[in-house]
């Protein structure tokens, strides 16, 4: 009988979380009421860690434990046709008491080597979409035309073989569905979403910080290693923040900020543990992105928070907005600055915007909603 899951995640979890470990462990809540036990398994570089966080048991495991197993590592990952991410030790784990759940394709072969052959893909990504990214630096380049098609093929072989599959968006599930049909009849959609109520009892508790009451802030967010986000950066420096006076200040938040050259009202902040503040204190938020997969969690964050959001389709994709209602949507770089502007000359419609969009997290995007389909989707695989 099945009463465990075990989610294997490539994102560390703690302290700092990706998109992907914000998806994974808010799953791992809703699923904590259906199953004794609920884990989650990643892996990284240099930390390891096994503790428990929200009434879930997290086990973080190093990919490598010495040069020459580093060496071997990365090998693997650029030539090995059957690579794998590492997992943890999944021998603890009695396989028929427990549903595996990966994050990605990229544990696929380390479930068939173990001989577990029932599992969950939970898909935060089309992975395969990563080909089409642009790359900054030769040597990732030279990485996705070695692996692309070797990435691929594991994908579309965990689609097939997995018991059930979550997608985050409509279009992602229609790219997966064209792709591998048989994927149809066992396919759930559970968007990305956030835990609406932590955001308003936020506003609630803080005031708008206001120490210069000249200055606007224009807000972006995310992963700055990651290259969709890295290529809206260089669109918000090159393209979007010339256009501005000093007094209009662009606030970049995110890990592995870029050495660019960037205008004197571009600020970069790095890594903040916690940016709620930083959203409640920003005029209006962006998501500039012409490239990547899935749902971004930032619009959603923004959203969230009742701020007036500007965002390039490819940014909003996969969230059910209606244009100049919930959000406002540019794909013209050329004209990218003139919606912004045209808000920061209009309070009214900014606060009608975050109203609005506010109102789309609490029918559409909140977590809660989906803990039954997300319970269906578990059970089905009982």
């Amino acid at each position: 009988m099945i009463n465990e899951l075990c989610i294997l995640s490539s994102s560390s979890l703690y302290p700092q979380l990706s998109g992907g470990g914000i998806r994974a462990s808010n799953l791992a809540k809703l699923g904590k009421d259906l199953f004794s036990r609920v884990s989650i398994l990643t892996v990284d570089e240099k930390n390891t860690y096994e503790r428990s966080l929200d009434g879930i048991h997290l086990v973080q495991a190093k990919k490598y434990n010495a040069p020459l197993e580093k060496i071997q590592y990365y090998f693997d990952a650029a030539f090995s046709a059957n690579f794998s991410l590492k997992t943890p030790d999944l021998r603890l784990y009695n396989n028929n008491q427990t549903l595996f759940q990966i994050e990605g394709p990229y544990f696929y072969n380390a479930l068939k080597n173990m001989g577990i052959k029932k599992f969950i893909l939970n898909e935060h990504n089309v992975h395969w979409d990563f080909g089409e990214f642009p790359t900054f630096n030769f040597m990732e380049s030279v990485y996705n035309k070695l692996t692309f098609k070797r990435n691929r093929d594991i994908e579309i072989s965990a689609l097939k073989n997995a018991a059930h599959v979550l997608a985050c968006s409509e279009r992602d599930a229609h790219n997966l569905i064209n792709e591998v049909p048989e994927v149809e009849d066992k396919i759930t959609i559970i968007p990305n979403c956030v835990n609406l109520d932590e955001y308003q009892k936020f506003q609630k508790e803080h005031t708008i910080v206001r120490n210069n009451p000249e200055l606007r802030t224009i807000l972006f967010i995310g992963l700055l290693s990651y290259p969709p986000n890295r290529d809206a950066v260089d669109a918000i420096c090159s393209q979007i923040a010339p256009n501005f006076e000093k007094e209009v200040r662009f606030v970049i938040i995110g890990k592995n900020p870029p050495n660019i050259s960037k205008p004197a009202n571009v600020q970069f902040l790095g890594y903040v543990a916690d940016i709620k503040e930083c959203i409640q204190n920003s005029d209006i938020c962006i998501a500039p992105l012409r490239y990547g997969s899935g749902t971004r969690f930032k619009i959603l964050e923004y959203m969230a928070m009742g701020k007036p959001v500007v965002s390039t389709s490819k940014g909003a994709e996969g969230i059910d907005y209606t244009n100049y209602v919930d959000i406002i949507i540019e794909d013209d770089f050329t004209e990218f600055s003139g919606r912004i502007d045209d808000l920061l000359q209009n309070r009214a419609m900014r606060e009608k915007l975050g109203k609005s969009a506010q109102q789309l997290i609490q029918q559409k995007y909140d977590w809660e909603i989906y803990r039954k389909p997300l319970h269906d989707a578990y059970e089905a695989c009982f």
